[in-house]
């Protein structure tokens, strides 16, 4: 069998994330770049098995002119333009994040609901129970299969009323920091083996918490000191300085948010220890 080549259209921080997916399960990916005209598009994907495109970076005429010059395009346009219409609504507070892969055969997973605050996520979402999030999941299910999804997306809802779409991420979900250290399936690997029809990996939590946040850098230090103080107070917590994120994952979900934000407030300046 050839190893299939995918073409991605997406920020470089994602083309980074897939890439390294990519080549731990011998997946070649051309990456584009997001100012490339459509021509150019539909003369790269001559090479590729199909394209993967970010319609945040991609206007949808020329999603349209892509697909009728017989370019294979993930997610189908009839899914962006499903998806266009359904109304959005302001964020208002603290929203939740659903994330869902779906395969061309219809095979789908999702990830435990998460919790979006202006500083932290939590994961799974705290004051929903089992019952609740069961329900929030199946709507996020019967959504992607509606609208014919293929690849995966992230959901933005209000947290009071998950009925409410805020907005749609395609290729670079808010929480999918979380689920890379936290989850046995990350997200762009979920999202490489639905385009490529494979076999869905487990979504399952390797603890009971995830919390992760922002870092924003001390604007008198550097990216570098405040690792000697956060590592050496807790040598659990993960960093990724590609996105500035700081995460933990446990099953003491008190001590992990007292974690994570004193590390976010020590690596911005705001605490000296």
């Amino acid at each position: 069998m050839t190893i299939p080549t995918i073409g991605l259209i997406a920020n470089e921080i994602v083309r980074n994330n897939f890439s390294q997916e990519a080549k731990k399960l011998g997946i070649e990916i051309k990456l584009f770049q997001e100012e490339l005209s459509t021509e150019r598009v539909i003369e790269f994907s001559k090479n590729c098995r199909f394209l993967c495109i970010d319609p945040a970076y991609v206007s949808t005429s020329s999603l349209r002119t892509i697909e009728r010059s017989g370019s294979l395009i993930y997610p189908p346009i009839s899914t962006v333009e499903a998806l266009a219409k359904i109304d959005r609504h302001e964020a208002t507070g603290p929203m939740l994040s659903i994330l869902i892969t779906r395969s061309p055969h219809a095979q789908i997973s999702t990830w435990p609901v998460t919790l979006v605050t202006e500083n932290v996520l939590i994961t799974p979402a705290p004051a929903i129970n089992e019952e609740q999030a069961i329900e929030i999941q199946l709507s996020a299910i019967k959504l992607a299969s509606e609208i014919g999804l293929i690849g995966g997306i992230e959901l933005i809802v209000n947290a009071d009323d998950f009925k409410k779409l805020i907005t749609v991420n395609w290729t670079n979900p808010i929480s999918s920091y979380s689920f890379d250290i936290g989850s046995v399936t990350n997200y762009f690997e979920q999202y490489l083996r639905s385009v490529l029809d494979l076999p869905l990996g487990d979504t399952a939590t390797l603890n009971p918490f995830i919390v992760s946040g922002n870092l924003n850098t001390d604007p008198d230090s550097d990216d570098y000191r405040p690792y000697l103080h956060l590592m050496a107070r807790n040598p659990k917590l993960k960093f990724d300085q590609s996105t500035k994120k700081v995460g933990l994952i446990g099953d003491d979900l008190e001590n992990l948010l007292t974690e994570v934000i004193h590390a976010q407030q020590y690596y911005s300046g705001e605490i000296q220890e």
